[in-house]
């Protein structure tokens, strides 16, 4: 292989994260790139994390709540939430949502951590 990093969500593997939700992460240690499936009804709860959030919406629409504001985005909708923000995700109608997000700095894993 060359001064590249090919792989596909076909071979990534899957994390549930709730019975409503997968995660698939590709990290290139410059780049950690999570691609999100939301199903119907999923709420996922208030939670921040040290990493700014770049989150695109490829498919359907997802309601976030960031910092106490209610934000909706659709298909094609790009968002950023600046790092240790407070913000939970519902999936806002009776189909699939999936986001592709972008987190920096880049750590092993997305460190969540929910508020009270």
């Amino acid at each position: 292989m060359g001064k590249y990093k090919l792989s596909s969500w076909q071979k990534t593997d899957k994390k549930v994260l709730d019975p409503k939700l997968t995660q698939q992460v590709f990290n290139t240690g410059s780049v950690m790139l999570v691609r999100y499936v939301y199903e119907p009804d999923l709420h996922f709860p208030e939670h921040s994390h040290p990493q700014e959030q770049v989150t695109i919406v490829e498919e359907g629409e997802l309601e976030y709540v960031i910092d106490g504001e209610k934000v909706v985005l659709k298909e094609g909708d790009i968002c950023a939430i600046p790092p240790n923000v407070p913000h939970s995700t519902t999936v806002s109608s009776k189909h699939r949502a999936v986001a592709l997000s972008i987190f920096t700095p880049v750590k092993e894993d997305v460190i969540i951590r929910k508020e009270s």
